[in-house]
């Protein structure tokens, strides 16, 4: 947490703005009085006025506002959670996290996830979209099981602004102001809470309450270059994290998302909805697909379940999520006996990408 001797500043600026005030808990309204732009729900960056000293800090953050945050509360959450998710919320202690995923009775995800304990509520984060949102999907599934539990599923999304901040001298700047906590871990203080994700490269998201955001964004901001939620997104792939996404639900199980090797799934905590056929594969099965990061350069940015085609024109699997048309990064569920061949995708024949390594091994 923040030291009682250091503080990022004495005092805050003073903010004067007559779009909010301090009663009104919508942390966006509150970020666009302070020079953030948004396009639907995602986050572009900052105006002319801001972006210009924003560009001379080292280390980036972003806001991320392109996922939403799903409540699971009550006597039962975790008993009921226990019984419907892939990871062991059981084991999840206070202001701990976990990558995990909500499968059908047939192993297909209709929704992963990042869920973190926080105040005796367990707090899933999964993308949205301003039309068709996880969380949607997510809760219709799950309220067919819950009428059984004390416990309900509620929208926290308006309660916490969370904000990604990343890059090689980002742990070197955080250290400076608050204790770092471990991967997987959470650091929460008056207002806030800030978890490390685990990786190679550190990367923390800071959770804060929307009265507090007045005070801790010009402070941050002070920090870090501010990017577009882009750049976190870039950062995922870069990372070999895949999300289901509407056009990709129960399409896959969640090893071929590499789940496992990202531990969003334990193999000792019992029964759960789903629970037979990943372990069946797991165990008596050959996964045959799997996400694999590619890179290239395509004229424009396909979207997920774009297929990738082998030399001879026959399908290798499907792009998941990509970023940028010019100096293209994707990740895509690949036949692995695919991968040493010529890929390109059905939108371009003469633009061929070239197979990256992932910071984590999928022999594993």
């Amino acid at each position: 947490m923040l030291s009682n001797a250091k503080m990022l500043y004495d005092e805050p600026s003073p903010i004067d703005d007559s779009r909010y005030t301090m009663s009104d808990n919508n942390w966006k309204n509150r970020l666009e009085a302070l020079g953030g732009r948004f396009s639907g729900n995602t986050f572009l960056g900052l105006d002319a006025d801001h972006a210009e000293e924003s560009a001379e800090r080292s280390g980036f953050m972003t806001v991320l506002s392109h996922e939403t945050i799903t409540s699971v509360s009550g006597p039962d959450a975790v008993r009921f959670l226990q019984g419907q998710v892939t990871c062991d919320v059981n084991q999840l202690a206070p202001e701990h996290s976990s990558l995990g995923a909500c499968c059908t009775p047939k192993g297909r995800m209709i929704a992963n996830f990042r869920v973190l304990n926080h105040d005796s509520r367990l707090l899933l984060t999964m993308p949205a979209s301003d039309s068709n949102r996880q969380h949607d999907a997510l809760k219709t599934h799950l309220s067919k099981y819950i009428v059984f539990y004390k416990a309900e599923i509620g929208d926290a999304s308006d309660e916490w602004l969370r904000i990604g901040i990343f890059g090689d001298t980002c742990e070197k700047t955080l250290s400076k102001h608050f204790s770092l906590p471990e991967p997987n871990h959470g650091e929460c203080g008056d207002g806030y809470c800030l978890l490390q994700l685990p990786g190679i490269k550190p990367r923390y998201e800071l959770w804060l309450q929307p009265d507090a955001v007045d005070t801790w964004w010009p402070r941050l901001t002070g920090l870090f270059q501010v990017q577009p939620t882009s750049a976190w997104q870039h950062e995922d792939i870069r990372n070999g994290i895949a999300w289901v996404i509407p056009e990709t639900r129960e399409a896959y199980i969640p090893q071929h998302f590499n789940w496992q090797i990202l531990e969003g799934v334990s193999f000792k905590k019992g029964c759960y909805t789903g629970q037979e056929i990943v372990a069946r594969m797991q165990y008596l099965g050959k996964l045959k697909s799997r996400l694999y990061r590619l890179t290239g350069t395509l004229e424009e940015l396909p979207a997920p379940g774009t297929k990738i085609l082998t030399s001879s024109g026959k399908s290798a699997g499907e792009i998941v999520s990509a970023i940028s048309p010019v100096n293209t990064e994707l990740l895509a569920v690949l036949r692995s006996d695919a991968i040493s061949d010529t890929l390109t995708t059905e939108l371009s024949a003469n633009a061929p990408f070239s197979v990256e390594p992932l910071p984590y091994n999928v022999d594993a």
